[in-house]
């Protein structure tokens, strides 16, 4: 505990409040996302939702005009299904960075193909809070395949690109990501050691 004291301070704060990507809601008002219960909590997944076809899903909702918090609120809703199975989660990475690839590929650079890029694989960094502070119920922490361990991918700069890109009020996710982003890769860098 000498060694990383603010760390683990800083650790035990976040674990109360919640990772905010995932554990905050985005207000959407009517618009369509990802299938979701009400819920007093962070937590609205519908259990019998299929996994399968999450990608798919869940790029037919992020069209060009779809706004910021829709997109917000779908990748949310995206990550914490994912969570239950890691090659959906990495088919949906896959999927939202060659969005990215294929708009560079034509020259037709697209901020928001840079932003969901960016705000998922911050997500699933969240995704890995979620697990590792033991914000879960028994059950969910059984069915919970990403945990965190071994995530590489840094959102971060994708989303400060979309922004330089002209993105309109993508600025509220970089806050989002700042504290939990920060603790994490000190996790990852005094784990190296």
């Amino acid at each position: 505990m000498k060694k990383y004291p603010m760390l683990f301070v800083a650790a035990t704060a976040m674990a109360m409040a919640g990772p905010p990507l995932i554990c905050q809601r985005v207000e959407i008002g009517t618009a369509k996302s990802l299938p979701w219960r009400n819920s007093d909590g962070w937590n609205g997944a519908v259990a019998s939702y299929k996994l399968a076809g999450l990608a798919d899903e869940t790029l037919s909702i992020l069209t060009p005009s779809a706004g910021v918090a829709l997109r917000m609120e779908t990748i949310r809703r995206a990550a914490i299904y994912a969570a239950k199975d890691e090659a959906i989660a990495s088919q949906l990475s896959a999927r939202l960075l060659a969005r990215v690839v294929d708009a560079e590929a034509l020259s037709k650079a697209d901020s928001n193909a840079w932003f969901d890029a960016g705000y998922y694989a911050e997500a699933l960094r969240q995704i890995g809070f979620v697990y590792r502070y033991d914000m879960l119920s028994a059950a969910e922490r059984e069915q919970w395949r990403v945990r965190g361990d071994g995530r590489v991918l840094d959102g971060r700069p994708w989303i400060e690109k979309a922004i330089r890109m002209g993105g309109k009020g993508m600025e509220v996710a970089l806050a989002k990501t700042g504290e939990y982003r920060d603790a994490d890769l000190k996790r990852l860098i005094s784990s190296s050691k």
